[in-house]
């Protein structure tokens, strides 16, 4: 009986490799190799703080391969590829990507694996605030102050952004107001051209008081038609009338105490010999408008008795 197991080893073991193959076979089998495709952050690694990088992606496309029941036990959240940027200075700069894959499994391909990137220095600068008006005011009022709080900003970014930088400005929409009013709204970098700059702007937004004076008030006046020239011998001019016969005017609370009506212009009666009618138009002083810019007149002329 001992002699029946000690001998045939050579069978005996090739038995044993070809259970070991079945085992492995079968379980590769029930857990085959597969490929998963993830997209993961990028972060940098050693970047001097005087530099900024211009290009970088924030994420890549990385593919793993592993057996599935490592596969789907992956947490990709945790997954993180990095660029090292250590020995970058200012100029164009191509870096390599590194990812370290989870244990088991293997990195197929990383999308991409070289990035190229300029670095600039980073910079700062206090601007003062402008208000850049945006629309018109209405013409009854005009600008007595305009208070912006913060006066002052701190304003960050890529050094050669910052020496084209020209103004920090606000847009604000006058568009119609006639009382003091209050607007907040963001910041924004402009170079000599007005176009954005992509910079960081510390606050971001800023507020603007307005306080305006009226300027400008209406008052009826009556129209006056003045003629030229005379009639023809033996007529008389009986009347004159105008319509309407009175105006509404706007203008300057200086101008306005001064004008006691609107003329029209000449009305030319020279050797008329029956009534001049037409339309006219208003005189009116610099600074000084009417909604109504014409005026119907009729200038009645009979025979003497």
């Amino acid at each position: 009986m001992m002699k029946h197991l000690r001998g045939n080893w050579p069978a005996k073991i090739l038995s044993v490799l070809a259970a070991i193959f079945m085992w492995f076979f079968i379980m590769k089998d029930q857990n085959p190799t597969i490929e998963v495709s993830y997209r993961v952050p990028l972060q940098v690694q050693n970047l001097n703080s005087q530099y900024i990088l211009d290009g970088l992606p924030s994420d890549i496309r990385v593919t793993l391969s592993g057996p599935r029941d490592k596969i789907l036990n992956v947490q990709h959240e945790n997954l993180k590829a990095y660029v090292d940027a250590s020995a970058v200075s200012p100029g164009q700069a191509n870096l390599i990507v590194y990812f370290t894959p989870p244990n088991g499994m293997n990195v197929v391909a990383l999308t991409p694996d070289s990035i190229s990137i300029s670095v600039d220095e980073y910079a700062e600068k206090r601007m003062n605030v402008e208000i850049v008006p945006v629309g018109k005011l209405s013409d009854t009022v005009a600008i007595q102050s305009v208070t912006t709080s913060p006066k002052e900003v701190t304003v960050t970014g890529r050094k050669q952004l910052l020496d084209k930088m020209a103004r920090v400005v606000m847009k604000v929409d006058v568009t119609g107001q006639t009382k003091n009013f209050t607007s907040v709204g963001a910041l924004e970098a402009w170079d000599a051209n007005g176009n954005v700059l992509d910079l960081a702007i510390n606050p971001a937004q800023a507020q603007a008081q307005y306080e305006l004076n009226s300027v400008r008030t209406e008052k009826a006046v009556p129209v006056v038609v003045s003629t030229t020239g005379a009639v023809a011998p033996g007529y008389v001019v009986k009347a004159i009338t105008s319509t309407p016969a009175q105006v509404t005017i706007l203008g300057r609370e200086e101008l306005m105490d001064s004008i006691t009506q609107a003329q029209t212009d000449l009305v030319n009666i020279s050797g008329a010999t029956a009534n001049v009618e037409g339309s006219y138009n208003l005189l009116l002083p610099n600074g000084v408008t009417s909604t109504t810019k014409t005026v119907n007149v009729k200038v009645e002329i009979v025979k003497k008795e």
